[in-house]
């Protein structure tokens, strides 16, 4: 039986500027979803976080939950 897989919206803001940084608290937050697949992935930007310096990563992930 083929299990169905799921998408969720993960968002991670880090302080400062660094995609680096963000891009490793991204990776942090999908340590709870067993084989995720990152289908989308976007920077979100306006001009509050620019002022305040912090960056956004959205993502949408694809991912079979857990039985």
């Amino acid at each position: 039986m083929a299990l169905i897989p799921s998408q969720t919206l993960v968002t991670v803001t880090v302080p400062g500027y660094s995609l680096e940084t963000a891009s490793d608290a991204l990776r942090l937050a999908l340590i709870p979803f067993p084989d995720a697949r990152i289908v989308a992935l976007t920077l979100q930007t306006n001009w509050t976080s620019a002022l305040f310096g912090k960056i956004s990563l959205l993502a949408v992930v694809e991912y079979t939950p857990a039985t």
